[in-house]
């Protein structure tokens, strides 16, 4: 049997969820390749929450080979939609997509609706075909590919029945076929003909695109049609419409017309005849403009009639586009400005009229800009344009939303006037104001806006000086099921409130999918950057509601995303902006997102408690469960907050968001790392593990270079992986340093990373008299109490990379007394004070969170005599592993004051010298600049230190790279002819009798002469800290 004959159309069940699953991984390639993972809970999750009315499937043998979903058209009325539409590559030329297509027109036919909609791409000519052939026209627009069919609306036709009762619509059709844009243009309109031809018989119908309505049908016994003069009609003007009826047989037709036309038309048509040849009659029609333009996304008003013939009904229906005699806008090509600042406005003029007319522009007085003349005058062509500059002077930052009086004259003097909108926004920094155009509203506080769209509830969020584009809040719905009736639906008021600290916005909608819920949202414009939404549903209707859900889709773009999870933050380090459905988001652990542009544009998200976050197909979304809303009753949920420039850095939009919270790590998206973990032993077989921490799997070919061992393996798509794992036996002890490369048909990687192995030497403590000695095999580092409170010497191999002047503190530089080496300083302590506190010193082993035991020294100060300090304890760690050449160095501070503690600063200070003569030590900083290495004791230098950086001299090998925590404020060094100091400043907090703890900042010494761009010691952190 062939395969066209094995296929069935069955609707959508749950266990077709794992075949739906394979269908899409099978089927990338229809859609530009993505590499979108989708399993079988994905599919359930989907069609769950799906607004489709149906969703058919086309089966072979038990395998889902075709998917057609069939929803309420969202964008329009008077249309069902095809959101998605796809054919397993296998079985593409097997007629899958015409059986899932006629199975939607017949279902469209089945609901009464007249027309099936669906969008595309230009460039899948090899659908278009298809699409054609099943009824669809391609319109021709600029913003879209969105395809009509009206095959519904004829086959409901009760005229037409006998000739489609008896002859098959798809194979009788005799419409060219064209890859290109539909339709025969002519005085404006443009209309979309059909045509059937079968045996001696023949049917042809038209339609106009705006209306969405027939202009004409005509079989071989009649012809029916209407004649409208021009798409564009001016307001107020009188046109004649004619329809006509001929009769191609010799029997008379009884022939009824009743006028049914939009609102916005005045149309008074009523008669009734016998036409046994020809028959037609004019109607006079008047058209007024609409409060909003008509839009290329919904039908146009319409002008049209009911004409029945021997009691069978045909609506003819033609979409016309009301006009005044002109219009007038107000434009400026200066982006910002401020009170009392003079400039230019230029008046961009269009005329509608026939002839060329002279006009008379009134500028009008209001509270926002001076008009440098009352009046401008302009001649017009015929409709034609013409812009004119006009100098103004800004009163106030806000909202010019005006109407302007055009009077006029023809060239045979006949007079005309009109009053036409304009608008334009005038944002500056403390202005807080809202106002409309004619297809969106507006709330303004200084650069920070918000604008929702009049047609379908769509918002931006964003400000007039960010560099990136405003995040985009799709249109909420209300379910369960979900509707997407607020798409399509303007809301029915607005209010602009003004508080103290924000602006906020007020948009109602009122639901008919859900009789009597009014949904509130407000939207609240601080002038920080800080935009809340809240929603309030009210129950004006008579039924209480259970289980009702209120679903806030955002289509944010993932640059540089910062999304948490259980055991850090996954960082976009990659040029790759994900796709919404390559985010893991049940592994979310925290209620916000964080995105950053290359130009440092920010945008934070964050939800509230009660609401889930949560992928929604190619969006995200939040989610609010509301229970029960009784009659009479109102619920208020929120704020979703969104930050537009707000914070620099993630951290600081999570802390703000959730408040005082422990730090979390951060995780590049891909990264090669060791799964038993960072720290291993000698003769340990470690797995390393090239892994995408997003949902995408990963195929292609890595290898790893590791002492001169090279290991290499390969993994193909279908092994459905998302880690490529390579074991590896780590021989020798030390800072094991591991490169490689990943290379797959799309992309090219290329990596370092490396291992901490542990010897067997013990790592060996020791005290003469006040000196303390760490030994660990390769390095050594020593601290004195009585000297100076920290780490004096670091030596590596006999080699000594710290700068002191051991055994006695003295002045040197800007300091007095300086001891040098490696300590914290608390904020107001000076030296002098530091060394009037007792410091002891003790040996500790200390456990990181992977269970790794790291042994050094405690270097504990409790102050007793500084007047601020006192009672505080400051405790500095010294911590290594066996024959590893790392020192991790952190500090805890106990807090026994009977006072409070509030954003201190306690900053690390290290003062190096890798050699004997100052001026061969240098610093390496890499910056998108010409310099990269600065060398101590020459002159004098402020730099700015990146998250690490490497301290060398010259002709030696090895260097110190210093990896400082990610939870510092900030990072410098100062170097003069006598000292190379680096600095990390970090904050703190505590009230009486409470502890905080400064995070771990790493010394590593090898021969690596760049800072690493990723590395697992951020990862490392130790119990009770």
């Amino acid at each position: 049997m062939k395969t066209i004959e094995r296929v069935s159309i069955v609707e959508y069940e749950e266990k077709y969820a794992a075949g739906v699953a394979k269908m899409w991984n099978e089927s990338r390639d229809n859609w530009g390749g993505d590499a979108v993972v989708t399993t079988a809970e994905d599919v359930v999750e989907k069609e769950a929450e799906s607004t489709n009315l149906h969703l058919f499937l086309a089966v072979v043998d038990e395998e889902v080979v075709g998917y057609c979903g069939l929803s309420e058209y969202k964008e329009d009325t008077g249309a069902l939609y095809i959101p998605l539409l796809n054919v397993h590559p296998g079985y593409h030329g097997l007629k899958i997509g015409k059986k899932l297509l006629l199975q939607a027109i017949d279902q469209t036919v089945e609901y009464g609706w007249p027309r099936l909609d669906l969008f595309t791409w230009p460039g899948n000519t090899k659908a278009v075909p298809l699409y054609k052939k099943c009824g669809f026209f391609w319109e021709d627009r600029d913003d879209a590919t969105h395809l009509m069919n009206f095959m519904p609306q004829v086959l409901q036709i009760e005229a037409l029945r006998p000739f489609f009762d008896k002859h098959d619509w798809y194979s009788t059709s005799m419409r060219p076929i064209e890859i290109k844009p539909d339709g025969r243009k002519e005085k404006g309109f443009t209309f979309y003909e059909y045509r059937w031809e079968a045996e001696d018989e023949f049917v042809r119908v038209q339609f106009e695109r705006t209306g969405r309505g027939i202009s004409l049908i005509e079989t071989n016994d009649w012809r029916v049609e209407m004649e409208v003069p021009d798409f564009k009609l001016l307001e107020n003007k009188d046109y004649p419409v004619i329809y006509r009826v001929e009769n191609f047989t010799s029997e008379g037709l009884e022939v009824s017309l009743s006028g049914n036309s939009s609102s916005l038309v005045n149309e008074d048509l009523n008669e009734e005849t016998m036409v046994e040849s020809e028959w037609s009659t004019s109607s006079s029609v008047q058209v007024h403009v609409p409060d909003q333009e008509p839009s290329p996304w919904k039908t146009h008003p319409v002008i049209g009639a009911d004409i029945t013939i021997n009691g069978r009904r045909l609506p003819l229906r033609t979409g016309v586009f009301p006009l005044q005699a002109g219009k007038v806008d107000v434009r400026t090509v200066q982006k910002y400005w401020r009170p009392r600042q003079k400039g230019t406005l230029y008046l961009d003029v269009e005329s509608r009229m026939e002839e060329k007319t002279v006009w008379t522009i009134k500028c009008p007085h209001q509270k926002v800009v001076e008009w440098s003349q009352s009046s401008v005058e302009v001649e017009v062509e015929g409709k034609g344009r013409a812009t004119i500059p006009v100098s103004v002077e800004l009163l106030m930052n806000g909202f010019l939303n005006e109407e302007v009086e055009v009077d006029g004259r023809t060239e045979d003097g006949r007079a005309f006037s009109f009053r036409t909108k304009i608008a334009l926004a005038f944002p500056g920094f403390g202005g807080k104001f809202g106002g409309d155009t004619d297809t969106e509203w507006y709330g303004y506080n200084g650069p920070y806006y918000v604008c929702i769209e009049k047609r379908n509830h769509m918002v931006s969020v964003g400000s007039v000086r960010s560099k990136e584009d405003p995040l985009l809040l799709m249109t909420p719905k209300l379910g369960h099921p979900f509707s997407e009736e607020f798409s399509k639906k303007m809301a029915t008021s607005v209010e602009y409130i003004e508080l103290a600290e924000a602006f906020v916005v007020k948009t109602s909608l009122e639901s008919e999918a859900f009789p009597g819920i009014v949904l509130n949202s407000y939207y609240k414009i601080y002038g920080d950057g800080l935009v809340e939404i809240h929603h309030e549903l009210i129950n004006n209707g008579g039924n209480d509601y259970k289980n009702l859900h209120l679903l806030q889709p955002v289509f944010p773009k993932y640059k540089a995303l910062a999304l948490p999870e259980k055991d850090g933050v996954v960082i976009g380090t990659e040029a790759l902006i994900p796709y919404t459905e390559y985010l893991r988001d049940k592994d979310l652990s925290e209620r916000w997102l964080y995105t950053t542009n290359r130009a440092g544009d920010t945008f934070g998200i964050a939800w509230p408690k009660e609401a889930t976050g949560r992928k929604d197909d190619w969006r995200f979304a939040f989610e609010y469960p509301l229970d029960q809303l009784p009659s009479g009753q109102k619920i208020c949920r929120g704020p979703i907050q969104i930050g537009v420039n707000v914070t620099t850095h993630w951290s600081d939009w999570r802390e703000m968001v959730l408040g005082e919270v422990d730090p979390l790590p951060e995780k590049p998206v891909f990264e090669v790392v060791p799964k038993e973990g960072f720290v291993s032993k000698t003769g340990d077989e470690v797995t390393h593990s090239f892994r995408s921490l997003l949902t995408p799997h990963v195929y292609g070919t890595l290898t790893i270079e590791n002492d001169a061992n090279s290991y290499r393996k390969e993994v193909k798509r279908e092994d459905g992986v998302t880690a490529i794992d390579v074991p590896i036996v780590h021989e020798r002890p030390g800072l094991t340093t591991l490169t490689g490369t990943f290379r797959s048909e799309g992309r090219n990687a290329d990596f370092m990373t490396c291992q901490l192995v542990q010897g067997d030497q013990k790592v060996n403590v020791s005290q003469a008299e006040d000196r303390w000695t760490v030994d660990n095999g390769v390095l050594t580092f020593t601290a004195s109490s009585s000297y100076f409170p920290g780490i004096y010497s670091l030596c590596h191999q006999g080699r000594e990379f710290l700068h002191h002047q051991y055994p006695e503190a003295g002045p040197r530089s800007w300091w007095n007394p300086w001891g040098g080496g490696l300590r914290y300083v608390m904020d107001g302590v000076s030296p002098f004070s530091m060394m009037k506190e007792e410091t002891k010193v003790e040996s500790v082993s200390k456990e990181d969170h992977n269970g790794n035991h790291w042994t050094g020294i405690c270097m504990a100060t409790t102050f007793h005599e500084h007047e601020k300090m006192k009672g505080v304890t400051l405790k500095q760690y010294a911590l290594t592993l066996p024959e590893v050449p790392v020192v991790a160095v952190y500090a805890e501070i106990e807090q026994g004051a009977p006072r409070t503690f509030a954003a201190e600063k306690i900053a690390l200070e290290a003062f190096l010298k890798p050699d004997e003569n100052l001026s061969s030590c240098y610093a390496r900083i890499p910056t998108e600049g010409v310099f990269h290495t600065y060398y101590a004791g020459v002159e004098e230098y402020e730099l700015e230190s990146g998250p690490s950086v490497v301290i060398g001299s010259d002709g030696k090998k090895d260097h110190l790279m210093m990896i400082h925590s990610q939870t510092r404020k900030q990072a410098e060094m100062y170097m003069n002819q006598d000292v190379f100091l680096v600095e990390s400043v970090h904050e703190w907090s505590a009230s009486s009798q409470k502890a905080a703890a400064v995070r771990p900042t790493f010394f590593v010494i090898g021969e690596h002469e760049e800072p690493w761009k990723q590395h697992p010691f951020h990862r490392i952190s130790f119990k009770g800290i």
